[in-house]
């Protein structure tokens, strides 16, 4: 997949407080700005308030349409303004333009609830002094911009202003879901990092526009701008829409067995927790989660049906037959670009760390490790569920036999991480009706 251009400023959609230390950082940020702006304000030099409502404006109409991350919370371009505005009028004053355009926004805009409202109407503001703050301190001075003597100024104006905002958003998110912060950023943030300073060129050129053609050459560029936005919001559906399609296409692939009915998004769970348990990063927890939801897609055809249907043990032509659907499935998940890591996965998912797997016998750690994660999720719903040939286990057996062929069938540092999810009691196991009941209730909802 391609990367788009990233910086933007993030906000908080939907957040519960279930802990005592969300309440902790919620009431330190709404504290923080408000110390802030009382100490900061009297000393501020505000512009017109004709040039003040106009800069508001513009911020408010980019924060008007906020594009919803996949984790949580929310970004808007508003942070090109943001830069700006630091550069023009300085940290202070534009903090003051943030919580005006962003209190009409949340007011009668997005119309969140009191409580999410009054946290970002903080957390922008705060965000905005303390990138402000790093400009001054680098030698940055508002009123003027003079290239490239400020190009290290506005670089570390960027730079915090990026980590403080996606950070703080990461830690309100896992308070209030309780979760880690680290992987909330991961999801929502590190597919942007890199474009960091698409937006600090963008905030610097209207700043230039401004102290040249005044309000004229802002308003021309803002254009451009909520075009960048148009596009980011493109690229984020289109990212969603994959998702999608994935799960759309596994719920046909369900289908043809209902003895396997939501096998392939049970695998898929189970493969994330794992994943996760075993540290990796979340852009490869995502990619083994499509592969483990496409894993059985080189089963589709009716001779696979058949033999998927057979209660009794299988021919040696029917067993060649069935061994062929990994290399099957991948050749055409790999026909979707953005998919080919996946495809990797899907080809290698039935190999061993003893060499006797297929369809290439490849050994221990030759073996990709999502198909290795996928290998054990795989073998572990089969034996944890109802099949023609075979009644289920129960979650202790299946561990059992797991760890009696960890190194030999089974990666054993991936049966040793499954077996510490169900320590933790973090490993939720549905028979095929329960499993059902829950995607249908989760559609519902």
């Amino acid at each position: 997949m391609s990367v788009p251009p990233s910086g933007a400023r993030r906000g908080v959609t939907a957040v519960q407080v279930r802990s005592g230390a969300f309440s902790v950082f919620y009431f330190t940020v709404l504290a923080g700005a408000i110390a802030l702006l009382v100490i900061l304000s009297p000393h501020a030099h505000f512009a017109s308030p004709a040039v003040l409502a106009f800069w508001a404006l513009l911020m408010l109409v980019a924060e008007a349409s906020p594009i919803r991350l996949p984790g949580g919370g929310f970004m808007t371009v508003s942070s090109a303004i943001d830069y700006a505005g630091i550069i023009v009028f300085g940290p202070v004053v534009t903090a003051w333009i943030d919580i005006v355009s962003t209190l009409f926004a949340e007011m009668f805009i997005t119309r969140r609830p009191f409580r999410k409202a009054l946290f970002n109407l903080a957390l922008f503001p705060v965000t905005t002094i303390l990138a402000g703050s790093v400009y001054i301190a680098l030698g940055g001075k508002p009123g003027s911009l003079t290239l490239p003597q400020d190009v290290v100024p506005i670089f570390g104006c960027g730079l915090v202003y990026f980590v403080f905002n996606t950070a703080s958003i990461s830690t309100v998110i896992a308070l209030s879901q309780k979760t880690s912060a680290w992987r909330v950023w991961q999801v929502n943030f590190l597919w942007t990092v890199f474009h960091l300073l698409a937006f600090l060129p963008l905030g610097s050129i209207i700043a230039l526009l401004y102290f040249h053609t005044k309000l004229w050459g802002v308003l021309l560029f803002f254009l451009p701008l909520m075009l960048a936005r148009y596009s980011f919001k493109l690229y984020t559906d289109m990212r969603q829409d994959l998702v999608d399609f994935v799960r759309a296409l596994t719920t046909v692939i369900d289908e043809i067995d209902p003895y396997t009915r939501h096998h392939s998004l049970r695998v898929a769970q189970y493969s994330v927790k794992i994943a996760r348990e075993m540290g990796l990063p979340e852009r490869d927890v995502e990619t083994i989660e499509c592969a483990a939801l496409m894993h059985d897609l080189g089963k589709i055809s009716s001779r696979h049906r058949k033999i998927l249907a057979k209660p009794a043990q299988l021919s040696s032509e029917e067993r060649r037959l069935m061994a062929a659907h990994p290399a099957a499935g991948a050749d055409i998940v790999e026909k979707v670009r953005s998919l080919r890591r996946a495809s990797h996965i899907v080809r290698a998912h039935h190999e061993r760390p003893d060499g006797k797997g297929y369809p290439f016998g490849l050994r221990a750690k030759d073996v990709p490790v999502g198909a290795r994660i996928l290998n054990v999720a795989d073998s572990f719903d089969a034996m944890t569920s109802d099949r023609p040939y075979k009644a289920s286990r129960s979650v202790e057996e299946a561990l059992a036999e797991l760890e009696r062929c960890a190194g030999t069938q089974f990666d054993a540092e991936v049966v040793a991480a499954m077996k510490r999810l169900h320590g933790k009691s973090e490993l939720e196991v549905y028979g095929n009706k329960e499993f059902s009941d829950l995607v249908i209730m989760a559609r519902e909802r």
